[in-house]
């Protein structure tokens, strides 16, 4: 009987261990996904600035022909899109905390990293989408 308590509580420990490494590689991956794309914001409001200068050159065209306006449209819709994604970004980071998760049981642990990994992994998609649509209209 005292061989079973102590197997029984040996295990418990070793779930404890697990399931804290668990929650470790959590948010491990929730900062991977983070610090691969911060570099990227400034790509973000570089490709902007590049955008605007392209739309304040086709505003000097007279008179504007319609595909001048549409490029200029195009333009400053992907700028506004660009801004978004930055915010996003910003309001991500200023929402997440890592610490959160001390006050929390396992399961409710889980369940925050699983929606902040979600959520930073929109916004990383966000991020791709923008850069790659920046540079399409810039022509790069």
């Amino acid at each position: 009987m005292k061989k079973l308590v102590i197997c029984l509580i040996t295990l418990a420990g070793c779930q404890s261990s697990n399931d804290k490494k668990s929650i470790e590689q959590m948010q491990d991956q929730v900062m991977v996904v983070h610090d691969e794309i911060m570099p990227r914001t400034d790509d973000l409001m570089d490709l902007k600035e590049k955008i605007s200068h392209q739309i304040d050159s086709l505003s000097k065209i007279t008179p504007a022909s319609a595909s001048v306006k549409a490029r200029q449209e195009e333009g400053l819709t992907i700028n506004k899109d660009l801004t978004e994604t930055d915010s996003l970004m910003f309001a991500w980071m200023n929402h997440y905390n890592a610490d959160t998760v001390k006050g929390m049981d396992e399961t409710q642990a889980k369940a925050y990293l699983d929606l902040e990994l979600k959520k930073i992994s929109e916004v990383k998609a966000k991020i791709n989408s923008g850069i790659t649509q920046a540079k399409k209209f810039l022509g790069n």
